[in-house]
């Protein structure tokens, strides 16, 4: 029998891998996103721990700072977590600027099944800990306890996860990289004069916009829904203002979120976090013109447009007024002793027999002239005194309907 010359197939994700592995896929993610930095294992601070971790990472910025430390198969992860827990009470204390501060800390432990820690909460530890664990024969990760500043365990199922698929891990220089863009991603914090005046600005935007864009938001699903889209021109602009509001109430939780670092975003928005300070003043000077602009267009520019969209627009036609199918859900003014005549002669014409003509308040504008029994459905009123009211029409199968909101006061000068 001859000796097969075919080099036998290579599966790499039958390999387990090292805890340097997991730990350079995971924190090549997580340094950038949650603002770790790295620590050499010769770092005189960290010696009490060190022995027992391959990789030391660490934030302490903000009133969550955290541990996230890497141990490998062999290392003792609960003394690990215990005296990292000992370092932070000591170091990372209340001051004058950060006067709350919950340390926590996190030890991934990495090893064969066999050989890994119990995960969960370290007992005894005097600030919150626990170890969580990764089966490098597997990839399995248990995430057990949830101390203050960890990261999220989804990075690292997501790492476990690339490496079992055979992707290699990322380089040192790849990691290196990852800590740099933490370190350009510290000038990005705004002048607090700056912070404070923008502060005003969503301060105010919010008292006056944010309800209505919260009304909008409600309004616009059974506005926008089959049968209720815009068909007249008063239609299509009250749901343009809706949509205006919609997005100024977006802008205002954007630059809240931006300005208190919501789920760390002053750091993750594009043109927000740029390491350059042009293309943030750039930027955030872009946002305070968008919001200003709607501003602008809801108080201004609608309104004016609404106005010109009421039906008859001169003057010196607001004694006869007519209105048709068109101008349903719209407005109109008519002057005392003028009148206003209705045509819906644009519905079909099996809808024509049987309209009915109403008037919300007879006292200002009254029904004068009903339909003829075999004609279009053509009505006319009569407007008696300056106040409001409305024109409804509805066939005699209730699947057309007309409204229209009629003021009546004096000639316009």
């Amino acid at each position: 029998m001859g000796i097969s010359s075919e080099r036998a197939p290579y599966h790499r994700r039958a390999l387990p891998f090292t805890a340097e592995d997991l730990a350079r896929t995971a924190l090549v993610r997580i340094l950038p996103r949650s603002r770790y930095r790295l620590a050499a294992q010769t770092d005189a601070r960290f010696q009490s721990f060190a022995a027992n971790t391959t990789r030391i990472a660490y934030r302490q910025q903000g009133s969550a700072p955290s541990f996230l430390l890497f141990s490998g198969p062999g290392q003792n992860p609960q003394a690990a977590a215990m005296a990292a827990a000992s370092w932070a009470e000591q170091n990372w204390r209340p001051n004058a600027i950060q006067r709350r501060v919950r340390p926590g800390v996190v030890v991934v432990h990495v090893a064969p099944g066999n050989q890994l820690t119990p995960a969960g909460p370290v007992a005894g530890a005097v600030v919150p800990a626990a170890v969580w664990t990764v089966d490098s024969a597997v990839g399995k990760v248990v995430a057990a306890g949830r101390p203050p500043g960890s990261p999220s365990a989804a990075e690292l199922k997501h790492a476990a996860g690339a490496l079992m698929r055979g992707e290699p891990a990322p380089s040192l220089g790849e990691l290196d990289l990852a800590e740099r863009g933490v370190m350009q991603l510290r000038t990005v914090s705004m002048p607090r004069a700056v912070s404070g005046l923008l502060g005003l600005f969503l301060f105010f935007f919010a008292l006056r916009y944010g309800i209505g864009g919260l009304l909008s938001l409600m309004i616009m699903p059974s506005l926008l829904s089959a049968g209720a889209y815009p068909a007249s021109s008063g239609k299509l602009l009250v749901v343009v203002q809706l949509g205006i509001n919609v997005v100024v109430l977006a802008g205002i939780l954007l630059g809240a979120g931006l300005l208190f670092n919501f789920r760390n975003m002053a750091f993750r928005v594009p043109g927000f976090s740029s390491g350059a300070s042009t293309t943030r003043n750039v930027t955030w000077g872009a946002y305070i013109a968008v919001m200003i602009g709607m501003a602008v267009a809801l108080d201004g520019v609608l309104p004016a447009a609404e106005h010109r969209s009421l039906v008859n627009p001169n003057p010196n036609q607001y004694t006869h007024v007519s209105a048709t199918i068109t101008d349903d859900g719209g407005e109109t003014y008519v002057v005392v002793n003028g009148d206003l005549t209705v045509d819906l002669s644009g519905w079909p014409q099996s809808e024509w027999s049987g309209v009915q003509f109403t008037t919300s308040n007879p006292s200002v504008l009254s029904l004068d002239s009903k339909p003829a029994a075999s004609g279009p459905p053509i009505a006319t009123f009569t407007a008696h005194q300056a106040g409001a009211s409305r024109v409804n029409a509805t066939s005699a199968d209730g699947r057309y309907s007309f409204q229209l909101r009629v003021d009546v006061g004096p000639q316009p000068t």
